[in-house]
């Protein structure tokens, strides 16, 4: 028996071994490929200019900021409200291929993408950006509270064979409430990020102001609606009361004004002309025509933008799992005592920037290149993984004679909590893919720059076919992640 255990640690152990050298090599070899360089004449001046914003923030034009905030939150709550309300009744049904793949499909669309769709059919409404959060996260909350719901310590065949209302509320979503509450609670994290980033495509949201700040240089205010949006988070805990949310609903509807751009011709338009493929549209279908027109859409922009989709994503993804190494020591109580908490702050400002606003930043200061995108992204998904692997650390049961220092972290918790670094690398990696699209629109020639060109330019039948390839390309990343993480058996390793 002893032996049979034996063999099985140390095939594990190989296959880790494996697949870390492997994300290690496969890393090492897109950076080199990677257009890293650092184009900005002065970037020390302009690092200094921004540093000096966040010394002395400008938090004086308190109507300002309330908007910016208030517009942020209120999206993020009626977006998060609708997503988790339809997760919730899709879950039972997830296990249904058609299901599962619906919202496999819904989710790996950007909500910047969803955006940019909505906004030519409602404008620059609230409906456009309620949807756009509201559409993506139904598809991950679907997901994620049908794992969470096969974990029931009832017989899940209870509320699948059962159809009754009663029975799946009692059986299914009351005995794993704590833990379907726990997800919603860090997802509207999420969803206040992806609110504040709405403003990169003109609604009012945080991002809008922080863009316009930034690019003219106002660094003290973009300070201010940073530091106000960090506290924002780091007190969500105590804000965000599970009793509070039907008040905090119906306050964010009566704020946001509703009014819509939306005219049904040109709805019928769109739907009817504008996303259908130019060729189709001539009065005879001329075959050859059509095939030229795909072929060019290939070469010059699907192909150049999925390697360069995968090539960012791959290099941020080695960088990403360094920053979680190197960081979540920072932030574990186990190792630091009561110095965690400065650490655990870092962490929180790093995981609690959108990236398009790190990278956006980040591009100020050292030029545009696809190293902003790969350090923002980086730092960005770093910072989550290494948050989550401190809390996990903190719960490793410690021996008698434990170590302390390095060897504490080398010897007792790192072999310990690596199954869960490596199930979150997979995990962060569809992210990251996912993410590394819509950075695109900061010029770095993903997929995401050719959508938004495409946007621009008013032709929304080649914005459509690049989304409907990045949402394949996502998809076709998460299935083979699935296959890794059940091959390495990490897929009962809960992720965030």
């Amino acid at each position: 028996m002893n032996n049979h255990v034996m063999i099985t640690v140390d095939t594990t152990a190989r296959k880790y071994r494996l697949i870390s050298l492997f994300i290690a090599s496969l890393g090492i070899l897109t950076l080199l490929m990677a257009d890293i360089e650092i184009s900005a004449t002065d970037p020390m001046d302009e690092l200094l200019a921004i540093l000096a914003g966040f010394i002395s923030p400008d938090l004086s034009q308190i109507d300002y900021l309330a908007e910016a905030l208030l517009t942020t939150v209120s999206f993020a709550v009626v977006g998060i409200s609708i997503a988790a309300t339809l997760g919730i009744f899709l879950a039972p049904l997830h296990h249904l291929p058609l299901v599962s793949h619906f919202c496999a499909f819904i989710r790996s669309i950007h909500e910047l993408f969803w955006a940019l769709i909505f906004l030519q059919m409602f404008g620059l409404s609230s409906i456009t950006g309620v949807l756009a959060i509201a559409i993506p996260y139904t598809g991950i909350f679907a997901r994620v509270y049908s794992d969470i719901l096969e974990q029931s310590p009832l017989d899940r065949r209870h509320w699948i064979n059962d159809t009754s209302l009663s029975v799946w509320l009692y059986t299914g979503i009351i005995p794993c409430w704590a833990a379907i509450a726990q997800y919603t609670r860090y997802r509207f994290e999420c969803g206040l990020r992806s609110a504040a980033i709405l403003g990169f495509i003109g609604l009012p949201t945080l991002g809008y102001y922080l863009e316009t700040a930034f690019s003219q240089g106002q660094y003290n205010q973009a300070a201010g609606l940073l530091l106000l949006f960090f506290a924002m988070i780091a007190t969500l805990k105590w804000w965000l009361n599970i009793r509070l949310v039907l008040v905090y609903l119906i306050a964010a509807i009566v704020y946001l004004p509703w009014q819509s751009q939306l005219e049904f011709k040109y709805l019928v338009r769109f739907i009817t002309q504008d996303i259908v493929p130019q060729p189709l549209l001539e009065p005879t279908l001329n075959l050859s025509h059509l095939s030229q027109w795909f072929g060019d859409l290939v070469s010059g922009q699907i192909l150049p933008g999925i390697g360069a989709s995968l090539l960012l994503s791959v290099s941020a993804l080695l960088c990403c799992g360094v920053i979680a190494l190197l960081t979540w020591p920072l932030a574990s109580r186990a190792i630091l005592g009561r110095g965690y908490i400065l650490g655990h702050g870092l962490l929180i400002v790093m995981r609690s920037t959108p990236e398009i606003i790190l990278a956006f930043v980040i591009m100020l200061i050292i030029g545009p290149s696809m190293l902003p995108a790969i350090l923002a992204l980086a730092l960005h998904n770093g910072a989550i993984i290494g948050y989550l692997l401190a809390h996990r650390a903190d719960r490793v049961q410690l021996r008698v004679d434990r170590p302390n220092g390095l060897n504490l972290w080398a010897y007792e918790l790192q072999p310990q909590i690596y199954p869960s670094f490596i199930s979150l690398i997979f995990y962060r990696f569809e992210v990251i893919l996912r993410e590394s699209a819509i950075l695109g629109m900061l010029g770095v020639t993903t997929l995401g720059f050719y959508i938004d060109s495409a946007f621009e330019a008013l032709f929304f039948d080649v914005a459509l076919i690049l989304i409907l390839v990045t949402a394949a390309l996502n998809m076709l990343v998460n299935s083979i992640s699935l296959r890794l993480r059940r091959y390495l058996a990490l897929d009962r390793i809960v992720t965030a």
